[in-house]
């Protein structure tokens, strides 16, 4: 038996105990003794009933009373070490175990999470709290501690319930409305197939079948003021995978077909450019005067121009001749604005220069 189900039997009477001797409150009661049990069970350092009372959101003699609820109908071995109220790990199933280096591959998942993400993430920190309970020390301690800082972070509501949303209309597959801003905010029915991070500005984005242009489209989670999930259901599109789909992309973008990007890179970053795979499609290739020439094939150069931008003087653009164009205008904007190069006088009719590319702004 669960440990869930054994908590609903014995607070609810079901299993011929009758709880007679504290009155209950119906549910909320129930789903809070579990999400303490499940609360103890991932801080093996224990919590005071200070703290148990602040991570739930309740009073400390209310976190007292539960506590005693959980010892005396439940059968929870308590035992108090420094003012801290632990459970002795007899007490726990573990039917999961995990090798150290497993272990390590989930604590720095958890990390780079940590690192990624900048809002509160509670159903985040809550997967990661109770595989903590099962790892090893001192990895367990680590993995804790990442859950409590996701937790920690800058909550937003309307946040979490429009990912909420958007995971279950993908789970589910059911078609979900969203309200969505560029420049300006329309409202859309899409088909939610993925959701994908990107570590360019710290976003993540829904893969999402739109029925307008009948084709896949990538959303910007954060650019959502609202998702609402429909009752109406969808299949997906025959032979969409999210892999292949992403596969050609630098980031998230996958509009048509690739192009080849060649960058040279100075000897001075030479080691720093091979020693990474930046992208499934790249080949390097060491130059006898010291420089390396990376060779790519991505779906659009513009998800890479501020990456390019990041190397500055230690890298220049070979081809193709619209991202080498466009680096070259940021770079004589930049000399402009920090007064290396001279100011262009603006008359009127003037045009832009002609190796000068407008670049479209992402979704």
């Amino acid at each position: 038996m669960t440990l869930n189900a054994r908590v609903c039997l014995e607070l609810t009477g079901s299993n011929n105990h009758p709880a007679t001797e504290m009155e209950f409150e119906k549910g909320d009661r129930i789903v809070r003794l579990l999400a303490e049990l499940r609360l103890l069970q991932a801080v093996p350092h224990g919590l005071t009933t200070r703290e148990l009372g602040e991570r739930m959101g309740i009073s400390q003699r209310q976190a007292q009373r539960d506590l005693r609820a959980l010892e005396d109908y439940l059968g929870v071995p308590f035992y108090q070490e420094g003012g801290r109220w632990l459970v002795s790990r007899e007490f726990w199933l573990q039917p999961l175990r995990f090798s150290l280096p497993e272990a390590m591959g989930l604590l720095l998942s958890a990390r780079l999470m940590l690192r990624h993400a900048d809002h509160a993430d509670e159903f985040t920190a809550s997967a990661y709290e109770k595989l903590a309970a099962v790892l090893p020390e001192p990895i367990r301690d680590s993995l804790t501690e990442a859950a409590a800082g996701l937790a920690r972070k800058p909550a937003d509501g309307a946040y979490t319930r429009i990912l909420r949303d958007l995971v279950t209309g993908w789970a589910e597959r059911r078609q979900v409305r969203i309200t969505y801003t560029m420049e300006r905010t329309f409202e859309r029915t899409v088909w939610p197939l993925f959701l994908e991070p990107s570590p360019l500005g710290h976003g993540i984005y829904l893969l999402a079948w739109d029925p307008k242009p009948a084709a896949v489209r990538s959303y910007r989670v954060e650019r959502m003021s609202d998702a609402k999930l429909l009752n109406e259901t969808f299949e997906p599109p025959p032979g969409f995978d999210a892999g292949r789909h992403l596969g050609q992309a630098w980031g998230i973008w996958s509009p048509g077909d690739p192009v080849e990007v060649e960058l040279l890179f100075a000897p001075s970053v030479a080691r720093r450019v091979q020693e990474t795979t930046w992208h499934p499609s790249q080949v390097l290739e060491q130059l006898l005067d010291g420089r390396v020439k990376l060779t790519l094939r991505v779906s659009s150069w513009l998800e890479l121009r501020h990456w390019v931008l990041g190397w500055g003087e230690t890298v220049e653009v070979v081809k193709p001749a619209e991202l080498r164009n466009s680096i070259r205008s940021a770079v004589a904007s930049m000399a402009r604005t920090y007064g290396t190069a001279p100011k262009p006088s603006r008359r009127p009719g003037r045009h832009a220069p002609a190796d000068a590319v407008r670049t479209p702004k992402p979704r």
